[in-house]
């Protein structure tokens, strides 16, 4: 019977990165109704009805346990597979056989030297030695075929070992993408009220744009935070707020205006960031 991972697993792995998802909500109360959360979808695979930045963090959390628990299901069911399969079945021991019909042969051919010589003495005694000979051979060439045999087994044997080992790296390959995957795609807070939230891909796309322009991003991410915090309102899309004020500014840089200022203009930020979905990055 397949494993799942809600039922079966009896525990789920809490990543360092999400200390600051944690520190980023608001009270005690919301960090441990996020805790609670958790162990609801890990233990019974219940969604909570949640909201806000509390919603947000439980959505990259949930992604990441169930990737993990998907990947121990993996697992079961290839240790079920090997303990299916079993032993190789022993081949019949032939060789004894044949050996012990050539002993049977070799005593008949020492009672026909035993007895009286007579008129057909030397006849028998040839023809018990070739009899003997013939059986010798034929046990020689039962034990070469069963050598032959067991070479060909230690070679089916050595694929199978070495199919197992490309399936092994082939998963190994295939977590890493997952987890490189997931590098990016995990959310950070920013700023120095800790409300500006960004996925590493996105930070280190407007750090690699302000810095290709002589401009700094710590600079937008501390204006953005401080005018969300003086509001008391939550960002939902913070990645396009500052790319606007990138584009705008990079123009003007370009034009090289003297005496012209940045523009962080936060007047049109009330017409769609505060009802941006952030789910759909992710």
């Amino acid at each position: 019977m397949a494993k799942n991972f809600h039922t079966d697993n009896k525990a789920f792995m809490l990543y360092k990165d999400w200390e600051d998802i944690f520190q980023a909500l608001d009270s005690s109360e919301e960090i441990g109704e996020l805790v609670m959360a958790l162990f609801a979808y890990a233990k019974r695979g219940e969604t909570p009805k949640l909201s806000g930045g509390t919603k947000i963090a439980f959505l990259m959390m949930r992604a990441a346990i169930e990737r993990d628990g998907i990947a121990w299901e993996e697992m079961c069911a290839q240790r079920s597979e090997c303990g299916k399969k079993g032993g190789r079945p022993k081949k019949s021991d032939e060789s004894g056989n044949t050996d012990e019909k050539a002993e049977q042969t070799a005593a008949s051919a020492d009672n026909a030297e035993e007895k009286p010589q007579g008129i057909n003495d030397t006849a028998e005694k040839p023809k018990a030695f070739s009899q003997t000979k013939r059986f010798s051979e034929k046990a020689k060439k039962a034990d070469k075929d069963i050598d032959i045999d067991k070479d060909k087994d230690t070679d089916i044997d050595i694929d199978k070992d070495t199919d197992k080992d490309i399936d092994k790296d082939k998963a190994i390959d295939k977590e890493k993408k997952k987890d490189a995957g997931t590098a990016k795609s995990v959310v950070r807070s920013f700023g120095t009220h800790k409300n500006i939230m960004l996925t590493s891909e996105q930070y280190n796309e407007l750090e690699s744009r302000c810095r290709s322009v002589g401009l700094s991003l710590e600079s937008y991410i501390s204006k953005l935070s401080q005018w969300l915090f003086t509001k008391g309102r939550h960002c939902t899309d913070p990645y396009r707020i500052i790319s606007g004020w990138l584009d705008n500014d990079s123009k003007r840089k370009t034009a090289a205006k003297p005496k012209e200022k940045q523009g962080c203009d936060l007047s049109w930020y009330d017409d769609f960031a505060m009802n941006f979905d952030l789910s759909k990055f992710f």
